[in-house]
């Protein structure tokens, strides 16, 4: 039987080293930058995190004070990805505080590995949905932890890429208007290679338009598709018909990122990962996500990684992702006024050197006009930022 208290007390050394040798405290807190911004370096669960996903319970009885509501965060943790027992977790920045919660474990399971959680609040039932991929991992620990254990096992796993082809998406939904109790995950879209990463927009018929991606065996053959999920009148959270719309042309073009650029126009735009390490590419719906054009490449490079975009209040959109083509250094916001054809305003929300990674980011923007972008730091942690549109379009340094 493996000792796991030596390896704890060597992982807990570890992040406190992390914290010392950075210059940054990894405690929720958030404190202002000096340029106008605001910043935070969520309480890390375990030794890797990765690929946050941030989601805004509007304020129960808006107000002056508070007429933003609640942040909600959630990313994978545990000892590596890929590996046994890598867990989906949950934090939570109250209306008017300066201090995220430490994170929650919502969802485990022994021999398989939580990925790329994606939050959405349904404002019509009140209810937070939190979906993820799943893949076996390559060991199988030998602890035993329910979906909302907050006890995560550490044994050595290794990863093998390979499971990718396995993953599968599944469901899980919190009802009590805090984020804090958890319903059990239910296995969603079962269909090998499954994957999400990007956030959900609602069609102009209530429908649930849900960008997803197949990460199966050669990246020229993976490729996205858009779920559309259409209410049965249920009482039940997870009773929803999906039918799954794949966007042609898509080999190598990964984790769509899809926005409504003129809210009550039917007309959808994609942004896409590039697998070949080359642009980001772009691609147009006119029916809902049902059908869409051949993508092309825009003007930004990509890295293979991440990207994710949002439109914001006045209309603009915005878009977080690494400029480069290979590393994973700096994190950049870019904003489009034309409807992603020419990006005029950039800044770097953090930049980087050597095995720095600022990767996988998230980002929206609240009613009271603060953008919020949180995004993957080194994979000791999550860093979150907040920021005003006046800020990006200031000088670059």
């Amino acid at each position: 039987m493996v000792d796991v208290l030596p390896l704890v007390l060597l992982l807990s050394l570890s992040l406190l080293l992390h914290v010392a040798v950075n210059g940054q405290k990894f405690d929720g807190v958030v404190r202002p930058t000096g340029d106008g911004r605001f910043e935070a370096y969520m309480i890390p669960p375990n030794e890797s995190n990765h690929a946050s996903f941030l989601e805004l319970f509007p304020a129960p009885a808006p107000s002056p004070s508070n007429s933003s509501g609640e942040l909600v965060m959630a990313w994978f943790s545990g000892l590596a990805e890929g590996t046994s027992n890598c867990s989906i977790v949950v934090a939570r920045l109250p209306a008017g505080s300066l201090q995220w919660s430490r994170a929650q474990a919502v969802s485990s399971r022994v021999g398989y590995s939580n990925q790329n959680p994606v939050l959405y609040y349904d404002a019509a039932d009140k209810v937070l949905n939190l979906f993820h991929s799943q893949q076996p991992a390559d060991h199988t620990s030998h602890a035993s932890h329910d979906h909302d254990a907050d006890q995560q096992d550490t044994a050595a796993c290794s990863w093998l890429p390979d499971q990718e082809d396995r993953a599968k998406i599944w469901h899980l939904v919190s009802q009590d208007g805090e984020a804090r109790e958890w319903g059990p995950p239910v296995l969603l879209f079962d269909k090998d290679g499954s994957y999400d990463r990007n956030r959900i927009l609602l069609s102009l018929e209530s429908a649930w338009l849900f960008p997803i991606y197949y990460s199966v065996s050669g990246i020229e053959n993976q490729y996205s598709a858009v779920a559309v999920g259409i209410s049965t009148n249920s009482s039940d959270e997870y009773d929803r018909h999906w039918m799954i719309y794949q966007m042609n042309d898509t080999n190598y073009l990964i984790q769509p990122s899809v926005v409504r650029p003129k809210a009550g126009a039917a007309s959808l735009l994609a942004f896409f990962r590039d697998k070949r390490k080359q642009n980001i590419y772009t691609s147009t719906s006119s029916n809902e996500g049902r059908s869409w054009t051949k993508p092309v490449a825009s003007t930004l490079p990509n890295n293979d990684a991440a990207i994710q975009a949002t439109v914001l209040n006045d209309g603009a959109i915005a878009l977080v992702y690494n400029p480069t083509t290979s590393h994973r250094y700096p994190i950049r916001i870019s904003l489009s006024e034309d409807g992603g054809k020419t990006w005029p305003y950039s800044r770097d929300l953090d930049t980087g050197e050597g095995s720095t990674e600022l990767s996988y980011p998230s980002i929206l923007q609240s009613p009271d006009g603060w953008i919020h972008v949180s995004y993957t730091y080194n994979r000791q942690t999550i860093k979150y930022v907040k920021l005003k549109e006046e800020w990006i379009k200031q000088k670059m340094e």
